[in-house]
C-alpha cells in the first residue's frame, strides 16, 4: 500500500516539475541510466553464480532503511516513466499508476519468474523505457530551444 502513496506523491510533483525543461532532461537521463543498469543486470544473469560466503548479519534498522530506500527509488523511477508516457493526460497517468501498483504488488513474483523464462520480454520493456527517456531528453532540449524539430513531431515530445 505504501507503494501507492509514494507513487501518488511522486506523480503529483513529477507532473508539475515536467513543465521545467531541466527536469525533463534529468528525468530522461535517469531513465536512460536505469535502462543501461538493467541491461547490464540482464547480461550478468547468465554469468552469475550463487555465493555461499556468509557475511555479517545486517542490523534491523539498516535492513529497514535499505527496504525503504529501495521502495522510494522503485516508486520514483516508475512514476517518472508513467508520467512521461502519459504526456499530460491525467486518465492515462492514473491508469498507469494503478497498473504499476497491481503489477508490482500482486504479480511481482509471477512476473519476475515469467520474465526470467522469457528474457525477450525484459528487452522489450527496456526498449520502451529507453524510448520514453529519449523523448524526455529531446523534449527538454526542444523546450530549452537547443534543438528544433518539425511541428508535426512535437506532439511526441
Amino acid at each position: 500500500m505504501e507503494h501507492f502513496f509514494f507513487k501518488i506523491f511522486f506523480a503529483v510533483f513529477a507532473t508539475f516539475l515536467f513543465e521545467f525543461y531541466f527536469i525533463k532532461i534529468l528525468g530522461g537521463l535517469l531513465l536512460i541510466w536505469i535502462v543501461n543498469d538493467l541491461r547490464k543486470d540482464l547480461l550478468d544473469i547468465k554469468k552469475s553464480k550463487p555465493t555461499t560466503k556468509k557475511g555479517r548479519e545486517p542490523s534491523y534498522i539498516s535492513s529497514i532503511g535499505k527496504v525503504l530506500f529501495a521502495d522510494i527509488m522503485i516508486s520514483f523511477d516508475n512514476v517518472i516513466g508513467v508520467v512521461a508516457a502519459a504526456k499530460g493526460y491525467f486518465g492515462f497517468m492514473i491508469f498507469g499508476l494503478m497498473l504499476s501498483v497491481v503489477l508490482t504488488g500482486a504479480l511481482a513474483t509471477y512476473m519476475a519468474n515469467y520474465i526470467q523464462r522469457h528474457i525477450w520480454i525484459a528487452y522489450v520493456g527496456l526498449i520502451f523505457i529507453l524510448v520514453v527517456g529519449l523523448q524526455l531528453v529531446i523534449g527538454g532540449l526542444v523546450d530549452l530551444e537547443i534543438l528544433n524539430i518539425n511541428e508535426e513531431f512535437k506532439k511526441y515530445f
